[in-house]
């Protein structure tokens, strides 16, 4: 079935009449669209209802530094990695990319497996050139592996089931793992942004996290052999007597992240948020430093220390634009509380005598 322009994909295609191409080759309510004027190409595998929702998004303009500022090559016992050519400053934008192909979850894992390689096969057909050598160049033996191998989980339609996506961006899919990454990135609507989490030397590995990292170097270990090979980043390769250092030290951000999220008032001094912070310092968690400077920031609100609020806001919001962008929700809180930590609805809620009291935010 051929339904012009009704359910185009993107907004933008309504505009370009011959740039949309879908719905077509529709299996139950799973159907090709298509577009070659986005990227390098990019085709969606989804219903009716999620190609309505996508056709909202806004389109963003394609990031290309006049010279990027990495390379492709093999990197020692990985493989195919990016490199860095010169400095790369903590925040940088890096790259801004729309997805090549994005599958909707539900067919991809529960689709019969000839009947899902056919539709594959007919989908990747409606790549230009180059959108297509991207995708064909990541690893996998076929298209499913691909996508099971280096595609981000994403959402159409928030986090509801059926609006879950995997989104393949060949490009990133060559930024290798590391326990300590360099590199942030997030997802908006379709657009998947990477920015440097801390400044990069000009030679080193650029790198992304595949799992969660408050982990135990074993735990970690354990998890990545599920990837299909063995960490060698500087932090797995630690000697033992450091990697007891490193477990006892996440060991210790989980209970002080508890305390905190549970107001122990046997714990919990006004300084407990910075010590957190220093602990997520220490071991190089460069990624996750907007929400912990963000709690270290409400709790030196809490106990009426201003000066250290103040400090702790400011950085929350430097690490919570890097992380989640300008506009996120804890970025424009950070703000306000920067501005006046006094007249914040947290500020000396947790002094001497006042212990707990009116700590939910009622405005």
């Amino acid at each position: 079935m051929r339904v012009p322009h009704l359910y185009s994909y993107l907004a933008l295609f309504n505009a370009l009449p011959t740039a949309s191409y879908g719905p077509a080759h529709c299996i139950n309510e799973t159907c090709v669209f298509s577009n070659h004027h986005i990227g390098d190409g990019t085709v969606l595998l989804t219903n009716e209802k999620n190609a309505k929702i996508a056709s909202n998004f806004p389109i963003p303009a394609r990031f290309e530094a006049k010279e990027l500022p990495f390379h492709v090559a093999e990197v020692a016992g990985k493989g195919v990695g990016i490199v860095a050519d010169r400095k790369i400053r903590k925040g940088e934008t890096i790259l801004i990319r729309s997805p090549t192909m994005m599958v909707q979850t539900a067919p991809h894992v529960g689709m019969g497996p000839r009947t899902r390689d056919v539709l594959y096969d007919l989908a990747i057909s409606k790549l230009p050139p180059k959108g297509l050598e991207l995708f064909m160049g990541q690893m996998g033996k076929d298209i499913y592996d691909k996508i099971e191998t280096n595609c981000f989980q994403m959402y159409i339609d928030g986090a509801n089931d059926s609006g879950s996506h995997l989104g393949c961006f060949p490009e990133i899919s060559r930024f290798n793992h590391d326990c300590r990454p360099n590199i942030h990135y997030r997802i908006s609507n379709m657009t998947h942004t990477t920015v440097a989490a801390r400044d990069i030397e000009p030679g080193q590995e650029l790198s992304i996290s595949y799992i969660e990292l408050i982990l135990s170097r074993e735990e970690r270990r354990s998890r990545l052999r599920k990837w299909g090979f063995e960490c060698t980043c500087s932090h797995c390769r630690m000697s033992d007597d450091e990697a007891a250092a490193s477990d006892a030290r996440l060991q210790r951000i989980e209970e002080l992240e508890s305390a905190l999220e549970n107001f122990n008032e046997a714990i919990v001094t006004a300084e407990t948020g910075a010590q957190l912070a220093d602990l997520y310092e220490k071991e190089r968690l460069d990624v996750y430093l907007g929400p912990v400077y963000t709690r270290a920031a409400l709790n030196f609100a809490l106990f009426g220390e201003e000066a250290k609020a103040r400090e702790y806001a400011l950085a929350a919001v430097e690490a919570v634009e890097r992380e989640s962008g300008p506009d996120a929700a804890d970025a424009r809180a950070m703000r306000v509380l920067a501005g006046n930590p006094k007249a914040h609805w947290t500020w000396g809620k947790r002094r001497r005598g006042n212990p707990g009291e009116g700590l939910r935010n009622d405005s």
